[in-house]
């Protein structure tokens, strides 16, 4: 019995342009996972508040009605922060400032451990 004969694989010729593609489908496929990246960040983040605050037992209206309800305490008190410390720039600053940071506080600090 003769022995059998594997074949060889042939060795393809790469060209400028294949590694150009592979290069640019790698920038691409990068892109999306940044993408996907901080889309679940945001998903989690969104997780975390509704489990925080209570609100993922609630209707789709009662979230809306008690995040505009948030949204309209977070106005009115930067309106009343411009109204009442616009006279005084450095404690206008100051105060846009922490609050950034308390923003900043709430948005990296993890609420919960998963």
């Amino acid at each position: 019995m003769p022995p059998k004969r594997t074949k060889e694989p042939v060795a393809a010729e790469t060209t400028d342009d294949d590694i150009k593609h592979k290069k640019s489908l790698k920038e691409q496929l990068d892109a999306q996972n940044k993408k996907q990246g901080f889309r679940d960040w945001l998903k989690l983040k969104l997780m975390q508040y509704n489990v925080t605050s209570a609100l993922y037992m609630l209707d789709w209206w009662e979230r809306l009605l008690f995040n505009i309800f948030i949204a309209s305490i977070v106005l009115g008190t930067l309106f009343a922060m411009y109204v009442y410390s616009h006279t005084s720039l450095p404690l206008f600053i100051l105060s846009i400032i922490l609050l950034a940071l308390l923003i900043l506080l709430i948005l990296l600090c993890p609420l919960h451990q998963y």
